[in-house]
């Protein structure tokens, strides 16, 4: 079994449905936590799996609500609750500022401020930033180990592909792509800044890759119609993301 992992913390699209979590997700190896963007609700489940203490670095990947609304409570819990004196946080400048409204954080959040092309190694994964085509600036993140990798593609519209995080930049096709299909074929509009499942299935076999699993579903849109498109698209393994699954590079 690979060492790279990625366990989904919440799913939900621009706001959580009943009893879910926004956008969240754990990213693992034998050696190392990273939890990449923090949506409301994303914190409980975090603990669920490690504790906070064990992360090694936030990345968050743009400054809409539910992908970063937990920082501040991140915040509060760490300095005041649990004894946790430094926190490393990549992330764009827009979170940052979004943040740093309820007050300064750099005396627990050690920011590094991240942006297309960036590059970054925490612990035994190195982490590859792109940005996409969204309305604020919006990171897509790639990360590796040990030969395994994982391309998580935060939100986009159709402006950006998934070649970015691979063949442009000289990488191999990604094991497994963690993408958003926010949109069906049916409703997908070129004029709203994210894309159908049938459009990301399509990109991820364009990038050769070898399992993709949709998230970012909004509620009221059925996940299961979701995978089924994107399924009737992908050439390999694909899956709709749930909360508190896991999936290996």
């Amino acid at each position: 079994m690979s060492k790279l992992s990625v366990t989904v913390l919440g799913c939900s699209g621009s706001y959580a449905a009943a009893g879910e979590s926004c956008s969240g997700y754990l990213v693992r190896s034998e050696a190392t936590n990273l939890w990449v963007d923090c949506g409301p609700g994303t914190f409980a489940n975090l603990q669920s799996h490690v504790p906070l203490e064990t992360v090694d670095a936030l990345l968050v990947s743009h400054h809409h609500p539910d992908h970063c609304a937990e920082l501040p409570v991140i915040y509060n819990a760490a300095k005041w609750y649990m004894g946790i004196e430094s926190m490393r946080v990549l992330a764009t400048e827009g979170v940052r500022e979004v943040t740093e409204v309820y007050g300064d954080s750099s005396d627990l959040f050690g920011w590094e401020m991240v942006k297309d092309s960036s590059e970054a190694r925490v612990g035994d994964i190195d982490v590859l930033f792109s940005r996409t085509d969204h309305p604020v600036e919006t990171l897509a993140m790639r990360f590796e180990c040990d030969g395994k990798s994982i391309v998580y593609t935060s939100d986009t519209g159709r402006g950006w592909a998934l070649s970015a995080l691979s063949r442009d930049v000289g990488r191999p096709s990604p094991d497994l792509v963690v993408g958003e299909g926010t949109l069906l074929h049916a409703t997908d509009n070129p004029e709203i800044p994210h894309v159908s499942a049938a459009w990301l299935a399509a990109d991820a076999n364009d990038v050769g890759a070898r399992q993709l699993v949709v998230t970012h579903v909004p509620p009221g849109s059925d996940p299961q119609d979701h995978l089924t498109e994107a399924g009737e698209v992908f050439n390999g393994d694909v899956a709709v993301a749930r909360t508190g699954a896991t999936f290996w590079a």
